[in-house]
């Protein structure tokens, strides 16, 4: 309703004008006509009259025609000489001298009559003296045909803003269906069932582009809402595993009143409160990383001395066999954060393989990235999993990792690590038959 209120002011304004318009403009051009006959016309008898004098004037010539409504010849003294009609006997204007020529815009021919006539008067001397041809046209016929344009337009005009003002309620009602339905659909979505979508309306236009945006946003809500359903109920899961054995072994305690033993403390309380301790802080980090990133501490990092430092560590906490290439290569980065991303990507590989790792360090000048990997000889990835590794509470062998110590997380905040450095994770097959998993960071040259 309000486009068309608008669309309707508009065009009564811009049809007004257009009115106004043309009725000045079609004014002035039956003006100009008329001024344009009786001008020829004076002219044409002035010219006889100058060589022949009034016995010249032919009955012909002082005929009238369209534009032309009054003929006459005037002396000097102010006599009607000649006229179209011989009621025609007051002069149209003042006697004009020999060589001037003149308009008068309004002129009249009868004492007791409101017609009105546009003059064109010329001076001419003759061989009867001076004469002056006066060529009247009519106002009235002019102003007529005017006032019937205008009460035309004021007919015409109305019908035309009434039938465009129902036209652009039908059609924009028409187009704006759509936005309706959308609407209507957006108001049940936000009852929570976010598996629904907005109809997209087949007309290709921008309603049918805001229709599809639209549904990628559900699509994206949707699978938002799923991913935070599953990492709440997969952390929740997950600290309740070590917490239902601290709290089943004080409850035991507790019931049959003894006190509990430093081996059990040893070999199965700590080691499953500092599990708990662990996945809170790594549960911690990542909800820091889904509000506001993970927040770094940049400077100058040698990776090479990163690398050597988790290879150092590997071979003093496993008896696996460690390969290792590195090269020199310095980037701004955080050297910890790194260092918690390699060893996450380290330990997920010495949970994996069966005896041996490669630790290697490329570095590509014309790319400008470096590229760690860690390599290992077990069961590998398959293809349709190395999309879901990243993924929080990912496990591709749940019972050994779960053995293990494992919370599926480790290398979902590797992930989130490197690319809060502008990175990306690797994950493909190894030469030595398992997994290679890595990064690439960007180096500064």
């Amino acid at each position: 309703m309000r486009l068309t209120v608008v669309a309707s002011v508009l065009v009564i304004l811009a049809l007004s004008l257009a009115g106004l318009i043309m009725v000045i403009a079609l004014h002035h051009i039956l003006a100009r006509s008329a001024e344009g006959a009786t001008s020829a016309r004076a002219q044409q008898i002035a010219g006889i009259v100058a060589a022949e004098g009034l016995r010249g004037v032919e009955p012909s010539l002082l005929t009238t025609a369209q534009n032309i409504a009054v003929i006459q010849v005037v002396d000097s003294a102010g006599n009607v000489r000649m006229a179209s009609d011989e009621g025609y006997n007051r002069p149209l204007s003042q006697p004009l001298a020999a060589g001037e020529q003149r308009t008068f815009p309004s002129g009249r021919v009868h004492q007791n009559s409101d017609e009105t006539y546009h003059v064109s008067a010329i001076g001419v001397r003759t061989p009867d003296g001076v004469l002056t041809v006066m060529v009247g046209s009519a106002v009235s016929p002019i102003n007529a045909t005017v006032l019937v344009v205008a009460a035309l337009c004021g007919v015409v005009f109305p019908l035309v803003v009434a039938g465009m003002a129902a036209l652009t309620y039908h059609f924009v009602g028409r187009a704006l269906q759509p936005v309706e339905a959308i609407r209507r659909r957006v108001d049940d979505i936000t009852g929570g069932d976010l598996a629904q979508r907005v109809p997209v309306p087949d007309s290709g236009d921008e309603i049918a582009t805001l229709a599809t945006t639209m549904n990628a946003m559900l699509g994206r809500l949707e699978e938002s809402r799923l991913q935070q359903v599953r990492f709440v109920n997969d952390a929740s899961h997950e600290l309740n595993s070590p917490l239902t054995t601290l709290v089943g072994l004080l409850d035991l305690a507790r019931v049959k009143g003894q006190t509990i033993d430093l081996d059990t403390i040893d070999s199965v309380m700590m080691p499953e409160a500092a599990r708990l301790q662990t996945m809170i802080a790594d549960l911690l980090l990542l909800a820091r990383a889904d509000e506001s990133g993970i927040p770094l501490r940049l400077a100058d990092v040698d990776l090479d001395e990163i690398v050597s430092a988790e290879v150092t560590r590997l071979e003093a906490t496993t008896d696996l066999c460690v390969n290792v290439a590195l090269v020199p290569i310095r980037l701004r980065g955080d050297a910890e954060k790194l260092g918690r991303a390699l060893r996450n990507v380290a330990d997920n590989a010495v949970r994996h393989t069966r005896d041996t790792l490669t630790v290697s360090m490329t570095h590509d000048a014309a790319a400008k990235v470096a590229r760690v990997e860690v390599s290992d000889n077990g069961r590998g990835v398959p293809d349709a999993d190395k999309s879901r590794v990243l993924q929080r509470f990912v496990r591709l062998d749940t019972s050994r990792e779960r053995a293990s110590g494992g919370s599926g997380l480790g290398l979902s905040i590797a992930d989130e690590i490197v690319r809060a450095h502008d990175g990306t994770m690797i994950i493909s097959d190894s030469t030595l038959g398992g997994a290679t998993v890595g990064f690439v960071l960007p180096v500064d040259d």
